[in-house]
């Protein structure tokens, strides 16, 4: 028996044997497993940091572009205000010019109108002789209603100046600097 009982013993530690290395090896496949997946986990770990320190720089870059076009942006708008503010300027400029133009546009009319109106007076007026400096004899003398026309010129009537009360007319060319400068002024 004691030949039974080590056979027994012997078949159950085999036993035991075969079913521990079944199991270290279903272990040693899960360790091998483990360790892929380790170094698959070791590559993702590094692709992450590769990916975080790209990410990084692109979003270092990102501020700098964005800084740089902020600047940009401000500069552009306080150009664009100068501008504005010189438009405006402008603008306030023209107003006052077409008001200062309308106005004397009115007194032009005002002015021509009364124009307009002395010179219809003066032409419902009689014609008078002409008094001024250079009075004028006519030419040709008219005849009588029995004898010939005579052609010979009358003389022409040199007066005295007249006194310094009355202003003589300007010439075109002063007349109109002259109303350039009152504009001006006004």
């Amino acid at each position: 028996m004691p030949a039974a009982l080590s056979m027994i013993s012997d078949v159950i530690l085999i036993a035991l044997l075969v079913v521990t290395l079944v199991a270290i090896h279903r272990f040693n496949r899960k360790l091998a497993e483990l360790r892929q997946g380790r170094e698959a986990f070791e590559r993702l770990i590094v692709d992450f940091r590769q990916a975080t320190g790209q990410a990084d720089m692109s979003l270092q870059q990102l501020r700098q572009l964005a800084d740089t076009r902020g600047r940009e942006l401000q500069q552009r708008t306080e150009s664009a205000a100068a501008i504005l503010g010189g438009v405006d300027q402008a603008s306030a400029d023209l107003r006052l010019l077409i008001e200062r133009a309308d106005r004397a546009s009115d007194r032009l009319e005002d002015v021509v109108g009364q124009s307009r109106d002395v010179t219809q007076a003066l032409s419902n007026q009689p014609a008078k002789e002409s008094t001024g400096l250079f009075a004028r004899t006519p030419l040709v003398t008219p005849a009588e209603a029995d004898e010939p026309a005579a052609r010979e010129p009358g003389q022409i009537a040199a007066r005295a100046p007249e006194p310094a009360t009355k202003s003589a007319p300007l010439e075109a060319s002063k007349r109109s600097s002259m109303l350039s400068t009152l504009a001006g002024i006004r």
